[in-house]
């Protein structure tokens, strides 16, 4: 399991700064500048946290620590269940408390949140737990 952390905290949080980044036009104050790329950055860190809440989530339901091993069809539509919801949480939460506003810019869906972030906690993982199967099935 701490191999999982590891490789999903080292791997997330470049892959996430770099959706982070792309999507800064989505929101309302986010300018191109030092500051707005660090807190990018710490957004980063916060997603790295909601991929491992994915993984460990995942891996309680199926009581399947290995479970990126062998990604059928049944994990896959249940991480991505896990990720959509998750998303939707946090998007409400961080929406309700003022914590960051959408531009017009960013295509918004029923729950009234927006399409980037729930598609960065649905495609992301995926991504991020394929890559970390081919690691460790090479030995890392």
């Amino acid at each position: 399991m701490l191999n999982y952390f590891k490789h999903i905290i080292l791997i997330s949080i470049p892959i996430n700064f770099i959706w982070e980044m792309a999507q800064m036009p989505l929101y309302k104050n986010m300018p191109w500048n030092l500051d707005t790329s660090l807190f990018c950055l710490v957004a980063s860190f916060g997603d790295a946290l909601m991929i491992l809440i994915i993984f460990f989530s995942v891996a309680f339901i199926l009581k399947e620590n290995n479970w990126i091993l062998d990604l059928t069809l049944q994990k896959i539509v249940l991480m991505l269940l896990v990720g959509f919801i998750i998303a939707i949480l946090v998007e409400r939460f961080a929406l309700v408390d003022n914590m960051w506003s959408y531009s017009a810019l960013m295509p918004i869906i029923p729950f009234n949140v927006g399409l980037s972030p729930i598609l960065q906690m649905v495609i992301l993982p995926l991504l991020i737990f394929r890559i970390i199967k081919k690691i460790i099935k090479m030995g890392g």
